[in-house]
């Protein structure tokens, strides 16, 4: 198959980490990464405004992008989630404000690198 031979090249993402957990199964990675930039920049809209009212939906808004991360090869990306989530489960406000700007930034940036490199190699990207 095509997808077999394809090199998945994009800034923040380890490929091979998250090809092993999708079975080295290239159809299933790229329908992963379909999925972090459908569902991702959702999220990240709602982690923009948190606040002491808003601090457990955050975590449980932050803890899905860690496992989305996890699951596509995004180690720093998930490892960053993971302190935001462990911060807001803490209640500590002030630090998860201290990050949260930055890293949804840094987030979508990498949204983006994955949005490009599948409109130049994934025809079923639209």
């Amino acid at each position: 198959m095509k997808n077999e031979k394809l090199k998945v090249d994009i800034p923040g993402v380890d490929a091979n980490s998250g090809l092993s957990l999708c079975d080295d199964d290239m159809d299933i990675y790229l329908s992963s990464l379909r999925l972090y930039v459908t569902n991702i920049p959702g999220t990240l809209e709602k982690m923009r405004s948190v606040s002491s009212d808003s601090l457990h939906n955050y975590s449980i808004s932050v803890h899905g992008v860690k496992g989305m991360s996890e699951y596509i090869g995004a180690e720093e990306t998930r490892k960053t989630a993971k302190q935001l989530e462990m911060l807001s489960k803490e209640g500590n406000l002030t630090a998860v404000l201290d990050q949260n700007e930055t890293f949804i930034k840094n987030t979508e940036n990498m949204v983006n690198n994955i949005r490009s490199w599948l409109k130049k190699n994934d025809p079923s990207f639209s």
